[in-house]
């Protein structure tokens, strides 16, 4: 009797503490600082994905001693770097025709896998919105290039994509970050638990954060950590790791804009910013500039390897 109350005791003890805290995001603070990528084919450069270098960046990547790497599935224009033939067949699209036919990401995941560094994915909460085609096939008006208002029947239909990529990659892939899941959207805590729900039908322990604009806060209750999108970095203080129960998580870019390939900081503004950070908890991502071969460019890659060597020590 008494080992069986202790066991429940413990049992009960266990499930206050992951009712409390999220333990799927237990890596991100160990892992400290990671890197972005804004690789968007299109039209004009949809072979840019065939001529991807995975061996260079993992490569520079391993050189940075960063534990996760985030990749843009698509953005914008309607062109993905992954097969999806459910994305394909409710757009209306041939094979591979938006999708691409080689598979970038589990390529990506496979390779960083043995230098420890996790792969997470990058993309938007509504169809790409200058792909009219697109647009019009998923339930969805309005003018090119603009913001959409997205309801349950979108998110549904949606969510069948997002299901068909997380269940290709399952735990190779170890987080999404969702752009555009703005409050002028319609975007709202049920559209947020779908799209959450698909993302971890391939993988339980996969964490999300849903983007609703440039700030730094819990936005739903679906968000394992803070999506985090700010452009000055520096004026974000972390107090602790867990802001409202989510992982404390900043994503800003080193360079002048996103996808930039110059700099706008000195190296020691970075380090004492990001080293401040970690030592409560929290978690940077940078978004770094890249050549059309998808190694970093160099001036960044010099930049970041000694915010590296800071944050992580001397080799």
């Amino acid at each position: 009797m008494r080992k069986t109350l202790t066991a429940l005791l413990g049992l009960c003890a266990l499930h206050a503490s992951a009712d409390s805290r999220n333990p799927n995001t237990d890596w991100m603070p160990e892992a400290k600082l990671g890197v972005f990528m804004h690789f968007l084919p299109g039209a004009a450069n949809f072979g840019d994905v065939d001529t991807f270098d995975v061996p260079a960046l993992v490569k520079q990547l391993a050189g940075l001693r960063v534990r996760y790497f985030v990749l843009t599935l698509g953005q914008n224009s309607g062109y993905m770097c992954s097969p999806n033939a459910t994305y394909e067949q409710l757009g209306g699209f041939g094979p591979n025709t938006r999708c691409s036919t080689r598979d970038l990401p589990m390529e990506l995941a496979d390779a960083l896998r043995p230098h420890g560094i996790r792969l997470m994915l990058y993309l938007p909460s509504q169809t790409p919105n200058r792909d009219m085609q697109a647009v019009t096939a998923f339930g969805l008006g309005g003018a090119p290039n603009t913001d959409r208002k997205i309801n349950a029947a979108f998110a549904q239909k949606w969510a069948q994509v997002i299901e068909t990529w997380s269940m290709r990659y399952g735990d190779k892939v170890s987080g999404w970050w969702f752009d555009g899941a703005y409050p002028w959207c319609d975007f709202n805590e049920d559209i947020a638990k779908c799209y959450a729900a698909a993302v971890k039908k391939g993988n339980p322990k996969a964490v999300v954060a849903f983007n609703p604009g440039v700030s730094l806060k819990r936005w739903v209750a679906a968000d394992d950590y803070t999506a985090g999108e700010l452009n000055d970095p520096f004026a974000a203080a972390c107090a602790d790791r867990w802001l409202n129960d989510a992982q404390w998580h900043v994503l800003t870019f080193l360079g002048k804009t996103w996808g930039n390939k110059e700099t706008r900081h000195a190296n020691e503004k970075w380090i004492d910013w990001i080293n401040r950070v970690t030592a409560k908890g929290g978690v940077v991502t940078i978004d770094m500039g890249h050549n059309p071969n998808g190694t970093l460019v160099d001036k960044q890659l010099e930049q970041m390897q000694a915010i590296c060597d800071a944050v992580f020590g001397a080799k």
